[in-house]
């Protein structure tokens, strides 16, 4: 049904990966917000700015967090695929990290010509899916189409630097190194939509995370409460990496 709504839209962005796609999606509908695009919305999870996981827009451009499990983002047609990392999850259904990769990269193929592939440079896995197709690359190395600069130590401050200049600078209110990776995403996918840089900044700097994503619950008896979705041995361990920048205080 998605598949078929999105061919209304002149921009279909859909974020796929196996770890990431709401936060990116969340950060990426902030910025379409600030940049008035009036998009169409689909997210799997709830996001405060929307007070809902979904928005019906105005605008020309439709952005669903793309899930690989059962190959339901192959009933998609992207004008702008994201493909965030890609390992050996939903193994109920796949066989394994091959079958896996190869339903990313047919998800990969759906994107015509005249779209946009943008893929994690920096996730080897990533890269030996895609290989051999044209695609945008994101990540903390410089020979990446769009990299993070000047990072700061706890990752929350940095320039993005798209195709070798200064795209704009970023101030996140959510931690974590995976957080980079998923403002690039987001960043890149605005990159190449026209949607200039200080639209990016200011969209980033108000998302302050989707719900069950390193959420703050509160403080009980001094202990600062978060709740996390992470199921996935990779997600759990970006979260905790994650909690422990936040100060050496012990971690339950």
């Amino acid at each position: 049904a998605w598949g078929q709504i999105m061919r209304s839209y002149e921009n279909a962005v859909c974020v796929s990966g196996t770890h990431g796609k709401t936060s990116t999606t969340s950060m990426l509908t902030h910025i379409l917000m600030e940049a008035q695009k009036d998009p169409t919305v689909m997210i799997g999870g709830y996001l405060p700015l929307l007070h809902a996981s979904h928005r019906v827009g105005h605008g020309d451009t439709i952005l669903l967090e793309s899930c690989e499990y059962c190959d339901s983002f192959l009933n998609f047609f992207p004008t702008l695929a994201v493909v965030l990392n890609v390992e050996a999850d939903h193994l109920d259904y796949f066989k394994d990290l091959a079958d896996v990769q190869k339903s990313f990269r047919r998800f990969a193929c759906l994107v015509p010509q005249t779209g946009f592939v943008i893929a994690n440079g920096d996730d080897l896995n990533t890269v030996e899916t895609l290989k051999d197709l044209q695609y945008l690359s994101f990540g903390l190395e410089k020979e990446r189409d769009f990299y993070a600069d000047n990072i700061s130590t706890d990752y929350s401050s940095f320039d993005i630097i798209a195709k070798g200049k200064l795209y704009c600078h970023v101030d996140l209110a959510v931690n974590g190194r995976h957080n980079v990776y998923n403002a690039l995403a987001a960043a890149a996918s605005a990159y190449v939509m026209g949607i200039e840089g200080k639209h990016v900044s200011a969209g980033l700097a108000t998302f302050t995370g989707a719900g069950r994503r390193m959420e703050f619950k509160g403080t009980f008896n001094g202990a600062d409460v978060y709740d996390d979705y992470a199921h996935h041995p990779d997600e759990l361990a970006a979260t905790i990496e994650a909690v422990r920048s936040l100060g050496d205080r012990r971690v339950v």
